[in-house]
């Protein structure tokens, strides 16, 4: 990726949503340099809620690209099947 001129760092980047999406898009701008950016979230607080999230590979190089994927590996769990229900 081509690293921004400096007068587009300044931008006011609004983020909606502090998902797996928004908080990974926050993380790769702010590795590019840029200084003013906000996440916004509906949610009165994030954490566990017994779901799991199912990352594919490109997302798991995507966030090693970016640094955080060996502490999120750590509470990764390799899935070796999977079954859905309920579809007509």
């Amino acid at each position: 990726m081509t690293s921004p001129p400096q007068s587009t760092r300044s931008l006011k980047i609004c983020i909606i949503g502090a998902g797996m999406g928004g908080l990974t898009c926050a993380l790769a701008l702010a590795k590019e340099g840029f200084q003013d950016i906000h996440v916004y979230e509906t949610a009165s607080n994030l954490g566990f809620v017994g779901a799991g999230i199912q990352l594919a590979p490109n997302m798991s190089r995507i966030l090693d690209d970016l640094g955080v994927w060996k502490e999120i590996e750590k509470e990764a769990v390799v899935l070796r099947k999977t079954s859905i229900r309920g579809i007509v």
